[in-house]
């Protein structure tokens, strides 16, 4: 079926199921519907799935609507909703390059109607729809190996954290006099936001970048309790002068920060410790709401596998948590490195193969391009060259591990290593491969 076509809904399943696009009018029972699968505890449901359904089908989120939303129903009972997933288009950056992205997430389906394909159909469905936008590169979050099975691979950082305990001798430490003020950001801060953003994502090569209209609704548009809202303090001097952003949520027994970006000039470590010393003194006040299984006792920095805040708090920190993974889907490699051909050239400016000629014949086994490489600019990439044998190219890479190459998520001297059948067959290929793809982790703050 042509792409086009899989767009065409609703389309009949058999045995009584439909599958179609949603309508505003299902965003109740969808919230519902997401909200009582994805909870960890039915007992105590997170509100912050129902919200982000909410909003997600509102209208008034910068990409998606409820028509974004794929559903199947039973007609032979009521037309219920038994399964659905949705996409969220938005656009991520490779070092500094913007390129399209559709996101599916909210997936879902009534353990009842599990194992008859019905994920597998819909997926179809928004990979049509992430085509037909024009995005590149489709990426998941999700449960161990499932989305393998769509065209995925594991080649993405995701998440990784440090732990700070309140108990812990020195990190309850008080101040006489805290060296820094906090206070909520407004929206007449966003464009000094974009700027401690950037120190945040520090030399992340996949980013997602935030415009106003993002931030907008990130900060105020969305409900406060959705798990798209972020709620950024601003951290200043005594005299007003800017030096810091942090966000943070209440998890179960911990604050969860995900964002800090410090200005050029000010001390890591310092603003670290104001905001451990901080979020300290407001505890207290938070735990007599809380019940006795949810009280807060520490902070986990939710910053990715490598931070400048993790090196500024140093010995403070423990029980470091290993990053996951995004899933990651390339539909047409050949075209993202069309697309990402400006940031490959200064990698490879600034490396020790600088302006290289040559053609790098890379064998996906599957499918096989070129990088025909003139005093080093990419002056073309090939979609295929001609082949005796299986193994012919510089280098060989087996089922989708090219992308953890290609995102930086391992090095090819671990891929080579991992796999027996990926190699190089001569040393100009590893050479170039490793300036072209350094690993480098990254740190992606997704657009919900």
């Amino acid at each position: 079926m042509l792409d086009n076509e899989k767009l065409n809904l609703p389309r009949d399943l058999g045995d009584g199921l439909v599958l179609r696009w949603a309508t505003p009018d299902d965003t109740e029972e969808l919230a519902q519907f997401n909200l009582d699968i994805h909870s960890d505890n039915p007992d105590e449901p997170e509100m912050g799935l129902y919200y982000w359904v909410i909003g997600l089908m509102s209208g008034e989120h910068p990409t998606t609507r409820a028509s974004d939303f794929t559903v199947v129903v039973d007609t032979k009972d009521d037309n219920r909703i038994v399964s659905s997933l949705n996409l969220i288009s938005q656009t991520w950056a490779f070092d500094g390059i913007p390129f399209g992205v559709g996101r599916p997430e909210l997936v879902a389906t009534l353990p009842e109607y599990r194992r008859r394909g019905l994920v597998r159909r819909q997926m179809d469905v928004v990979h049509a729809l992430s085509a037909q936008r024009g995005e590149l590169v489709t990426a998941i979050t999700g449960i161990p190996w499932y989305y393998r099975q769509f065209g995925y691979e594991m080649g993405l950082n995701l998440g990784g954290s440090r732990q700070l305990f309140w108990v812990r001798p020195g990190n309850d430490e008080k101040v006489a006099e805290a060296p820094y003020r906090i206070r909520p950001a407004t929206a007449a801060d966003i464009p000094l936001l974009g700027e401690l953003y950037q120190a945040h994502l520090g030399g992340s090569p996949i980013t997602r970048p935030r415009d106003e209209a993002l931030w907008q609704y990130e900060m105020f548009t969305t409900h406060r309790e959705s798990f798209s809202a972020i709620d950024p303090h601003l951290i200043e001097t005594l005299e007003g002068r800017m030096v810091a952003y942090v966000t943070w949520d209440e998890l179960r027994t911990a604050f969860g920060i995900r964002e800090v970006g410090v200005l050029p000039g000010h001390s890591w470590r310092a603003v670290g410790r104001f905001i451990v010393q901080h979020l300290g003194q407001v505890v207290d006040a938070r735990n007599e709401t809380r019940p006795p299984t949810r009280k807060l006792t520490h902070i986990t920095f939710i910053l990715g596998d490598a931070h400048p805040l993790y090196e500024a708090l140093g010995p403070d920190l423990e029980r470091q948590t290993r990053p996951y993974a995004w899933y990651v889907r390339v539909p047409n490699v050949p075209a993202f490195m069309r697309h990402i051909a400006p940031a490959l050239e200064g990698r490879l400016a600034g490396s020790v193969m600088a302006g290289h000629t040559g053609t790098l014949k890379i064998n996906l086994y599957r499918s096989r391009f070129t990088l025909d490489w003139e005093n080093g600019r990419l002056k073309e990439v090939g979609e295929d060259y001609a082949y005796n044998r299986l193994d012919d190219g510089d280098v060989l890479f087996p089922e989708l591990t090219f992308l953890q190459l290609l995102f930086g998520y391992r090095s090819i001297d671990e891929l080579i290593l991992s796999y027996a059948d990926l190699y190089t067959n001569n040393n100009d290929a590893l050479v170039l491969l490793r300036a072209l793809f350094p690993k480098r982790p990254s740190q992606v703050i997704p657009m919900g």
